[in-house]
């Protein structure tokens, strides 16, 4: 049984539904129950069961596993079970469900019943068994494990040739991980590949390809195993092609089998992919090339769990004997194919025991054979084509409609055609009697067309003199824009000036107060001992002078008032919300202290300067601490200056 993605996280839902439902949680030596039994086991200690009989399971497992993990471990037997036997596999559920009854259990035994008896080709049943599961999943909540009974109803309708109603459900499920979750998952990867074998069967090849390529471009990298997905749309890819270029079809083919072969170096290939091998060189005309990888593949056929796979075997590898002209052969593996419950297949076997009884010449068997390969393939598409003749209906209707509608929209259009054909008419009677008043007009204009000319001649006799005298006014005006300019030029002059001025003030300013400090460091040092001593931590060098104490602030205040009378107030009145020691950086950097001698004149370290520097930048909202020196030397009295930047 071909088992999907769907169950790979989901079969453990029904087990940890049922366990939170439990009024008794496991003791903690429950919890290392399975690891000490796979450790006695060579790590799969369910794998001893007697797998071929589901009430000796059940009941060794109640023996055995305690009985807070025997969901969980009956669960994993299904899982270990193998496919070839339905009626076991049957008997399991209906266990599990009785031992452990739940709803979620229920709802997960209908889910795996339905998708046997798909495989089995019992649509009927199957679709009892998932519409079951679904209605379960509703009312307990679960769209997403809803959505799986809608998943393998699609596979369902795909076998039954019903491909507009499974690419319908494909997209319901499509739809519904979109709400959910966007992001590249096994469940979605399945999916691309299940929606492009729906499009191929249903023939819309571009669709096909579209979305096989959609999976192979798509992010496999948080995924496990994620070569399988790969390895399968490469195999895909290989049918697209299969037909049309035989040679991208075997290198798509290849491609599958490297990627197996580096995964799984010690396997041997599955038998599907080296089925695809077979089929590329087949349609390339290479039969006895083919035939030893169709041969490989049918020995290795997997069991009849799913049996529309497992027929197409047979009947490629005698399509294969046919084309080698084996005919003996040819028959008894088409014959076999013809247990295949695909009306699809079934027609195309049909079809080629015909061409087999031809070559041999038995024609009333030939006729027989292709007659009910045209039956079946008739039953295939008689659906289809019941559900297109409905659609066609449809849109005949709505033809219909639309053509009356166009019609009496066209009645209108002519009737306005006719009024504006008339209208034209009259327009060119019209036109043709204006037409001759013209032409009699037309001479008389030539003569005062005559006429015009000499008035013309005595215009441009005028115009050339407005051209001299314009001529000298861009003479004159030339002359004054010069004039400007040099204006212009002697304000910038003047303006240049006056900065040199204000430097060489703050300059003077600068050495001036320079002096007196060191007029007053030199003081302190003549001073006698007891004066300038004034505690253990302090000393008579530079480093521990403290200049600008409040009696030198107002001093400086006074000095630099002399130099730049109105500048303290002028910034004031601009930034009222500055302290005085922001005030004092502000009047040193105007002064063009560096930062070594702002810190020896106020008595601070050089990065205390920085940190003064950096806060006095923030209150003034400038970006950079580089852009301070450059505001500052902007500054002058009663001038406000914005930001770097700024406009």
């Amino acid at each position: 049984m071909a088992y999907r993605f769907r169950f790979a996280v989901f079969a453990f839902f029904p087990f940890l539904s049922f366990l939170a439902c439990q009024d008794n949680t496991a003791p903690d030596s429950d919890s290392t129950f399975f690891e000490y039994q796979n450790a006695a086991h060579n790590g799969d200690y369910l794998a001893t069961y007697p797998l071929s009989n589901a009430d000796s399971c059940v009941a060794r497992l109640k023996a055995e596993v305690p009985p807070s993990l025997q969901p969980w471990g009956c669960l994993s037997i299904w899982y270990h079970m193998p496919r070839t036997n339905p009626a076991v596999n049957f008997r399991l559920l209906d266990l599990y469900e009785e031992n452990y009854p739940h709803d979620t259990v229920t709802a997960f035994a209908q889910m795996v019943r339905g998708e046997f008896y798909v495989d089995l080709a019992q649509f009927d049943s199957a679709r009892i068994c998932l519409t079951d599961a679904y209605q379960r999943y509703t009312r307990l909540g679960r769209p997403l494990d809803a959505s799986d009974a809608t998943y393998v109803m699609a596979r369902s309708y795909v076998y039954q040739n019903n491909f507009a109603d499974a690419l319908k459900n494909y997209f319901e499920v499509l739809d519904l991980l979109n709400v959910h979750d966007t992001t590249f998952s096994h469940r979605r990867a399945t999916l691309y590949q299940d929606i492009a074998v729906a499009y191929e069967r249903s023939n819309n090849r571009p669709q096909f390809l579209s979305w096989l390529q959609k999976n192979w471009d798509a992010d496999y990298s948080k995924l496990d195993n994620a070569w399988r997905y790969r390895a399968r749309t490469a195999s895909n890819l290989c049918t697209y092609y299969l037909k049309t270029d035989p040679d991208s079809s075997l290198f798509w083919v290849n491609m599958a089998l490297d990627i197996f072969k580096q995964n799984n170096e010690a396997a041997a290939p599955p038998a599907r992919l080296i089925y695809w091998l077979a089929r590329a060189y087949f349609v390339k005309g290479e039969c006895d090339t083919a035939l030893p990888y169709f041969l490989d593949a049918y020995r290795r056929n997997p069991d009849k769990s799913n049996l529309f796979g497992y027929y197409q075997f047979g009947m490629t590898l005698g399509d294969c004997y046919l084309c080698t002209g084996k005919l003996d052969s040819a028959e008894i593996y088409l014959k076999e194919s013809l247990a295949s419950p695909d009306t699809g297949n079934l027609a195309a076997t049909h079809n080629l025991l015909g061409d087999v009884y031809a070559k041999r010449g038995d024609w009333k068997h030939a006729f027989d054979e292709v007659k009910e390969s045209r039956r079946l393939f008739e039953i295939k598409f008689t659906a289809d084509k019941a559900k297109e003749v409905a659609e066609l209906e449809a849109r005949y209707e709505n033809a219909q409609q639309e053509r009356r509608i166009q019609e009496l929209e066209q009645e209108r259009k002519s009737t306005i055609q006719q009024n504006t054909i008339i209208a034209l008419l009259a327009m060119l009677a019209l036109g043709f009697s204006a037409s001759l008043y013209l032409r009699q007009r037309g001479r008389h204009r030539i003569l005062e067309q005559e006429n015009e000319l000499l008035e013309q001649d005595k215009k441009l006799l005028e115009q050339e003199k407005e051209l001299a005298e314009a001529r000298e006014l861009l003479k004159d005006k030339a002359l004054e824009r010069s004039q400007t300019e040099l204006h212009q030029s002697n304000s910038a002059l003047k303006t240049t000036k006056e900065e040199l001025d204000t430097t060489s003030r703050l300059l003077a300013l600068k050495n001036h107060l320079i002096e007196e400090l060191q007029m007053r460091l030199n003081t302190q040092h003549l001073a006698p001992p007891e004066e300038t001593t004034h505690g253990p931590m302090e000393s008579n060098s530079l480093r521990s002078l403290k200049i600008l104490t409040d009696t030198d602030w107002v001093h400086f205040r006074q000095q630099f008032e002399q130099s730049f009378p109105g500048f303290l107030n002028s910034l004031k009145k601009e930034y009222p919300r500055m302290t005085a020691a922001e005030t004092r950086l502000f009047l040193l950097l105007k002064l063009d202290f560096d930062k070594i001698e702002i810190a020896e004149t106020l008595g601070i370290s050089p990065e205390s300067v920085m940190r003064s520097r950096r806060r006095l930048s923030n209150k003034l909202g400038l970006a950079e601490t580089a852009d301070l020196d450059n505001f500052i030397q902007a500054f002058t009295v009663g001038e406000t200056f914005t930001k770097k930047g700024d406009t």
